[in-house]
C-alpha cells in the first residue's frame, strides 16, 4: 500500500492543474485502523475531499492501470469538491457550535492512543468521546472529533462539553427501534414474507439513530432501554453489532455466553475493523434497573 500510495500520487500530480497540489496522508480511523487517503488541495480553499485509497489498491492488484487509477481519483474529488470555502466560523465560537456537540460509544482498549487526546467519559467497559454533527448541503452529515485543543480554544471543561452532549444527542439523533423481520422485508421485498425460514423463535430488533451513523450511542439514552424492556416485560440483551447499531435481543433463556461467542465471530468475520464496538454482549435486568457487560461489572443504568 505505501509503495502504491508513492505511484498514484505521482500519476494524480501529472493531470492536475498547477494551481493545485495532491498529497497523501495516513488517517487514522476508530479502533487504531489506519488508511491511506489522497487529498488534492486547490489553493485559497480550507476544505477538500479525502479519497480513501483501499479500493484503488485492490483494483491496481487486479490490473487496472495507474493512469486510469488517477484520472479516476481526480474525477471523483471534482465531483465531489466545494466551490467554495467553508466558513468555520460556527466551530470556533463555543456559544455557536454547542447545540451541535453530540456523543458516541468506542472501545476503549482498542482506541488508547486517541484517548490521550480527546475528552472521553467511561461508560461500562466502552467509552463516550464527542463529536460536533455538521449538514452542508454539498457535503451531507459531517462530524469533526473534539479533541482536548478545541476544550482549550473554547475555554470550557469536559464536563460541560458531556453536559452538552447529553442534552443534544438523543434530541438531534433519537433512537429508532426497527424488528429484524421488518428490515430483512424492506430489503428483499414482499418475496420473502412467506418464508418460514423467517418466522422468529427468538424476535431482534435493531436500535439505531435516524442517519444510521454512530447509532450504538442509543443504548446510552435515558429510559429508552427501560421503556423497551417494560413494553415487552422482559430483560434485554444488547448485541453491540458496530459502532452504528445495536441489536436488542428479549431474554428467553439464552446463555449470555453463548451470545458472546457469537459476537466475537461476527466481529471477526464479517464487521469492518474500524466499526468494531465490543466483543460481547450486554444485559439490561428490569428487576434492578441496571445495564451490565457480560464480562464486566454490573453499573447503574442512567
Amino acid at each position: 500500500m505505501k509503495e502504491f500510495s508513492k505511484k498514484i500520487l505521482e500519476e494524480i500530480k501529472k493531470i492536475i492543474p498547477k494551481d493545485q497540489r495532491a498529497e497523501v496522508n495516513s488517517i487514522v480511523k476508530n479502533n487504531g485502523v489506519t488508511e491511506e487517503a489522497v487529498s488534492i488541495i486547490e489553493r485559497d480553499k480550507n476544505v477538500s475531499p479525502t479519497i480513501y485509497l483501499g479500493e484503488f489498491y485492490e483494483a491496481y492488484r487486479e490490473g487496472v492501470e495507474l493512469e486510469q487509477l488517477a484520472e479516476e481519483i481526480v474525477r471523483r474529488n471534482n465531483e465531489y469538491r466545494l466551490e467554495e470555502s467553508l466558513d468555520i466560523g460556527f466551530f470556533v465560537d463555543y456559544e455557536k457550535a454547542k447545540g451541535r456537540i453530540v456523543y458516541k460509544l468506542v472501545n476503549r482498549e482498542k482506541n488508547e492512543k486517541l484517548l490521550r487526546r480527546i475528552p472521553y467519559v467511561d461508560y461500562m467497559d466502552l467509552v463516550m468521546v464527542f463529536y460536533y454533527l455538521a449538514y452542508h448541503e454539498d457535503m451531507g452529515n459531517a462530524t469533526i472529533l473534539i479533541h482536548d485543543s478545541h476544550l482549550k480554544m473554547w475555554n470550557v471543561t469536559k464536563e460541560e462539553v458531556y453536559e452538552q452532549a447529553c442534552k443534544n444527542t438523543p434530541v438531534i439523533l433519537p433512537a429508532a427501534i426497527t424488528g429484524m423481520r421488518e428490515i430483512i422485508e424492506q430489503m428483499m421485498g414482499d418475496a420473502v414474507k412467506q418464508e418460514e425460514s423467517l418466522q422468529e423463535d427468538v424476535p431482534m430488533y435493531v436500535m439505531t439513530n435516524p442517519i444510521k451513523m454512530n447509532g450504538a450511542a442509543t443504548m446510552a439514552y435515558p429510559n429508552t432501554i427501560r421503556n423497551f424492556a417494560n413494553a415487552l416485560g422482559k430483560n434485554i440483551y444488547i448485541i453491540p453489532s458496530s459502532i452504528h447499531e445495536v441489536i436488542l435481543v428479549p431474554e428467553t433463556g439464552t446463555e449470555g455466553g453463548r451470545l458472546n461467542e457469537m459476537v466475537q465471530e461476527v466481529n471477526e468475520t464479517q464487521v469492518d475493523p474500524k466499526e468494531v464496538l465490543a466483543d460481547h454482549v450486554y444485559y439490561y435486568d428490569r428487576s434492578s434497573d441496571h445495564m451490565r457487560s457480560c464480562v464486566y461489572e454490573q453499573v447503574t443504568y442512567c
